[in-house]
């Protein structure tokens, strides 16, 4: 690199790294005011709760009733379910709306504020602040709009045991809860993680709707049975709805029970599914350990799977195939010729032509390549792809003699690289062919020993690079090895994962 493109990296560097920071910046400055707005509506909800009596019940506060429901979101929040990164999914929504139907929005809003205890760390501030701050703002907001529309209903003459106003006015608060909160949660993932609002919503929130509106159903049920209690026993003293209060939540704890035995079993099935796929990986490693074992021996095998793998694949995305369709080409063009471990040396490098019993020997590759890799369940589709790449489009090859579009197309396309490459590679019994003559050979060979859709789609590919890709010369099988995109991708693990949403987001 020049002295004068050092500089400009350098340059370039130093400005992202400044565009980071003042991101960051920008980020705390957000939850700072966040923080503030969150003190200035407590301060308000406490005003207008004891002061003035105004967006509150029309019974008496009760302290004993709020303590319990605090205590009940808390443990919901302990056991969440981690449904997306940085989006966590609780009952604590039951919770939230059950403080503010109860002891209203001062009693939400300190549901919400108490809820992530647990959730703080020490040492990181600005995460516990974002987190105390976003949960009562969400939830007191919340409780200030139920109360607001009950106020505005005051003057109908329906009365608010109606199940038709309670559940009316319930979900309404649960549309209005989803909306502060992603109002809230937006701006912080696009100014810590550059992550567009619409990306927030569509990952981080429209999936978990039904989970919220199925919270928001048991809620519903249990605000109209306080309401019809406390509307038909005005003169019910404080205990009595305390108890009441203690029996609506226990279904939330039972919930929660479940949730908790829930979120264990999806741990355990998160970490065998990536068991699963690390073995998967080992396995494709020892089989790439085979191909490389089989290069010693013949030379050969390594750097043809290669240049095989290269052209299969830009085959296939010419052609429009999918990205998984893609991979999977591009895997089993590597490792097509895995099978020729079990034929000897002598067969492969055999200085002429083979014919009788060493050509027999050296069809058993693709059922020896098969066998491997059917021992993985997971590669059936890849083991069937090597199974069949020698198959000739007009029923001529082996080992089963399959005709035309029965033929698996990645096998098809993977035939049309496979011979292309050994014609223009040095082989034992002569030297490479001429790149021109190998299409001729192609073209005229389309529709008898290849598709002739692919030979069409595979010329096309070759005309827009140049002489060194046509001839495979650049090919190296660890670098494309070290590149293959497999057929699935392993899953972060949840160390990896940060929550920056407000707890329970989704919930």
């Amino acid at each position: 690199m020049s002295r004068t493109n050092a500089i400009g990296a350098d340059s370039e560097s130093a400005s992202v790294d400044g565009r980071v920071r003042r991101r960051l910046l920008a980020a705390d400055i957000y939850v700072a005011s966040v923080a503030v707005l969150a003190a200035g509506l407590a301060t308000v909800l406490i005003y207008t709760q004891f002061k003035m009596a105004l967006l509150t019940p029309p019974w008496e506060f009760s302290w004993s009733s709020l303590l319990m429901l605090v205590v009940v979101v808390v443990l919901a929040e302990r056991y969440t379910i981690r449904v997306a990164s940085g989006i966590e999914l609780s009952a604590a929504f039951l919770g939230f709306l059950l403080a503010a139907a109860i002891v209203g929005p001062l009693g939400a809003f300190a549901a919400g504020a108490v809820s992530p205890v647990l959730l703080s760390q020490r040492g990181q501030v600005v995460r516990s602040l974002w987190f105390h701050s976003a949960g009562g703002m969400t939830s007191g907001l919340t409780g200030v709009f139920y109360w607001g529309v009950l106020g505005i209903m005051s003057g109908t003459a329906i009365p608010h045991t109606s199940p038709l106003v309670v559940a009316g006015v319930g979900l309404l608060t649960g549309a209005f809860f989803q909306l502060v909160n992603y109002l809230l949660v937006a701006p912080l993932s696009w100014l810590r993680r550059g992550i567009h609002a619409r990306t927030v919503w569509r990952e981080g929130f429209q999936p978990f709707l039904p989970f919220h509106f199925f919270f928001l159903a048991i809620s519903l049920g249990l605000i109209y049975i306080y309401r019809l209690y406390v509307t038909n026993n005005p003169d019910a003293p404080e205990l009595y709805r305390t108890l009441l209060v203690a029996l609506c939540l226990l279904p939330v704890l039972g919930l929660i029970y479940a949730f908790r035995a829930y979120a264990h079993q999806r741990e355990l099935a998160q970490h065998n599914a990536r068991l699963a796929l690390r073995n998967e990986r080992l396995f494709l490693q020892a089989v790439k350990s085979q191909v490389t074992a089989l290069d010693v021996k013949d030379d050969y095998t390594a750097r043809h799977s290669a240049a095989v793998a290269q052209w299969a694949t830009d085959i296939a995305r010419r052609m429009g195939l999918t990205q998984q369709q893609q991979n999977l080409t591009h895997l089993a063009s590597l490792v097509h010729d895995v099978g020729k471990i079990g034929v000897p040396d002598e067969v492969l490098n055999f200085p002429g032509r083979l014919e009788g019993e060493a050509w027999a020997l050296i069809e058993t590759h693709c059922q020896n390549g098969y066998k491997i890799l059917k021992t993985i369940d997971q590669f059936g589709e890849l083991a069937d792809v090597i199974l069949y790449h020698h198959e000739r489009y007009d029923g001529s090859g082996y080992p089963v003699g399959l005709v035309g579009e029965r033929i698996p197309l990645i096998s098809r396309i993977i035939c049309v690289a496979d011979a292309y490459s050994a014609m223009v590679s040095d082989r034992p019994y002569r030297k490479a062919l001429p790149v021109e003559v190998a299409k001729g050979e192609l073209r005229k060979h389309a529709g008898t020993q290849f598709d002739p859709l692919v030979v069409e789609y595979f010329l096309a590919v070759l005309e827009e690079h140049d002489l060194a890709y046509q001839r495979g010369e650049e090919a190296d099988f660890d670098l494309e090895f070290s590149s293959d995109l497999f057929l699935r991708e392993l899953p972060p693990e949840p160390e990896e994962q940060e929550t920056e949403g407000v707890p329970a987001a989704a919930s």
